[in-house]
């Protein structure tokens, strides 16, 4: 009878800590999903949520300038919200004084009696710029002498550090069902712990930012060791995830060609999906035909490289001019490359020089100088149609 009991307290002491452990998993890693892999969006497939497209951080310092006039108490509170964000996340954060301080974190005050209108009812709001999800300058604005002033300043500066959504569900200070938080909630946390880590780049995709966060989370709650695998935890979170994106992609807007580029990446990768080309290559299509000149660029990208087992020169070009058509930088620089080399098409090294031509004005990396070399290989008349075509192209100013 003693060795039962001793069997039975090891076997109960044994399962019950693994399946807390896993609950515990899961529900950081839903969390981490819809504060940063979610915004939201009222009227949706996906109760309110549609998915952001790529993860969103800061990968530098911040340099941090505050402008305005507030109370010493407001601004004291702004700053405590700030570095406790940053210290979570790992990022040095240095307070500039003055202008040309080559600060890319801006907070301004307003009084409340001339506050702009995009105050008048937020009182505060955050702005971001990022390129290829990596952040390059937030800019928070904030009426003096609101109600609940650490509640939303807590709440936009989180937006500040790259989480854009608003779970109702979640004990959060992001949730606005949660009107009694006015301070990072353990699960702000947990999620901005897991954003900063190493492995959570910016720029990843959905499914492959999920992947790695599993991960990350298991080897923090000690489920797995340093660099082992998680592949078999917290699958009910990942097919959930899965499930949703599919559902999305089958919608005919935005949404949906987000999702569907989302899904044909973790195909094409192998991203918890498993590899698969054909449901790789219908998802990307599929999200390109929906019109969204983001999902366009992508499948021009995707159906453009060099080894890609789903590439297809000539769509490729179809899609980067639909793309460049509605104003996509990346998009013509990408074109101009085909049209350049003949791949896809007949070479056309005027129309090539005109997207060059516009991608250089957008500030595309690298489109200045592919346009000065391929001038070198174009007559006076070449270039004259060249930048006429540019102006028929795409008269009005870049977005």
């Amino acid at each position: 009878m003693r060795i039962l009991m001793v069997l039975l307290a090891a076997l109960v002491l044994g399962v019950a800590p693994a399946r807390a452990d896993e609950a515990k998993l899961s529900a950081e890693l839903d969390a981490f999903e819809q504060l940063t892999l979610w915004r939201d969006a009222a009227g949706t497939a996906a109760g309110g949520a549609v998915p952001t497209g790529v993860i969103v951080r800061w990968n530098r310092a911040l340099r941090v300038r505050v402008v305005g006039r507030s109370s010493s108490n407001e601004r004291a509170s702004t700053l405590k919200f700030l570095r406790q964000a940053g210290e979570i996340a790992g990022l040095a954060v240095t307070i500039e004084d003055g202008e040309g301080s080559g600060e890319n974190f801006k907070i301004e005050f307003f009084p409340e009696y001339s506050a702009p209108p995009m105050l008048q009812s937020a009182g505060c709001l955050t702005r971001y710029w990022n390129t290829g999800g990596a952040l390059t300058r937030v800019e928070l604005y904030i009426r003096s002498g609101i109600r609940d002033f650490d509640r939303c300043v807590s709440h936009e500066m989180l937006h500040g550090f790259g989480i854009p959504a608003h779970p109702h569900n979640l004990r959060s200070v992001m949730s606005y069902t949660q009107q009694s938080l006015s301070e990072y909630t353990q699960i702000d946390i947990d999620a901005l712990r897991t954003l900063y880590h190493p492995s959570i780049t910016p720029g990843m995709f959905h499914l492959a930012a999920m992947v790695a966060a599993r991960k990350v989370i298991a080897e923090r709650l000690g489920m797995i060791p340093a660099g082992g695998d998680a592949n078999a935890l917290a699958r009910p979170v990942m097919d959930q995830s899965v499930a949703r994106l599919r559902k999305l992609a089958e919608g005919n807007d935005r949404t949906a060609a987000i999702a569907a580029t989302q899904l044909s990446i973790a195909y094409l990768s192998g991203h918890y999906v498993g590899i698969d080309r054909a449901e790789a290559g219908r998802y990307i299509r599929l999200g390109a035909d929906r019109g969204a000149p983001e999902a366009q660029f992508a499948a021009g990208l995707m159906m453009s490289e060099r080894g890609n087992p789903i590439r297809d020169d000539q769509a490729a070009v179809v899609y980067l001019e639909k793309a460049a058509a509605q104003n996509h930088a990346g998009a013509m620089f990408a074109l101009a490359g085909l049209l350049a080399s003949g791949r896809g098409r007949e070479a056309d090294p005027v129309a090539a020089y005109a997207w060059y031509m516009l991608a250089a004005a957008r500030n595309v990396p690298g489109a200045a100088t592919a346009r000065d070399n391929l001038s070198a290989n174009l007559s006076a008349a070449q270039l004259a149609e060249a930048k006429s075509r540019a102006e028929k192209l795409l008269p009005q100013p870049a977005r």
